[in-house]
């Protein structure tokens, strides 16, 4: 009889201890994701590099030279790009 008295209480501790494991009082939060959109605007600088670049090594290719041999007049054409661009 002792033995089974035993058992009852080891078995309502442990199952009691056991339920406070489980239980939380923390609040379940949903999980939601935030879309971040990206935007990347170049300027004015990044615009006339890119085309007075094209331009130069579309004339060398075509002249058979290579363009750093004019970059002298790539800095004309880009300083002239962008003050058009910001004027």
């Amino acid at each position: 009889m002792k033995k089974l008295i035993l058992s009852l209480v080891f078995v309502l501790v442990t199952g009691t201890s056991f339920m406070n494991a489980i239980s939380t009082n923390d609040e379940i939060l949903p999980t939601t994701k935030e879309a971040i959109e990206v935007v990347e605007e170049f300027g004015c600088a990044s615009d006339c590099t890119r085309s007075t670049r094209a331009e130069f090594l579309e004339a060398a290719e075509v002249l058979g030279v290579d363009p750093n041999e004019h970059i002298d007049q790539y800095i004309a054409n880009y300083t002239a790009c962008y003050n058009d661009c910001i004027g």
